[in-house]
């Protein structure tokens, strides 16, 4: 999956470079809630994909609700992908706000 993640990337580094996006972001349900990839690990990807150059990784996207609590019940402790999306200057947005049916 890192070799995928890594790739995809790559391809949205070069349409940076086209002028074609200005950034990216991973949308994932469960990635980070399941550790299936850390978002040091993202970074170190999205690195490799510039080429050791500056990225463009800008967002992440993870369902937050009111309904589905644990990534805020974390953020509260200072753990999980919350605050380390805040640390390291990433968007973060919500999906599922209103929760799954």
């Amino acid at each position: 999956m890192h070799s995928a993640i890594r790739d995809a990337f790559a391809t949205l580094e070069e349409e940076v470079a086209a002028g074609r996006v200005a950034g990216y972001g991973v949308a994932t349900w469960a990635g980070l809630e399941e550790e299936a990839f850390t978002l040091g690990e993202l970074f170190a990807l999205a690195a490799e994909a510039a080429g050791g150059q500056h990225h463009h990784l800008v967002a992440v996207q993870m369902p937050v609700s009111l309904v589905m609590m644990t990534p805020i019940a974390r953020a509260l402790h200072g753990r999980g992908p919350l605050p380390a999306a805040a640390d390291v200057g990433l968007r973060v947005m919500a999906s599922a706000p209103a929760a799954p049916r």
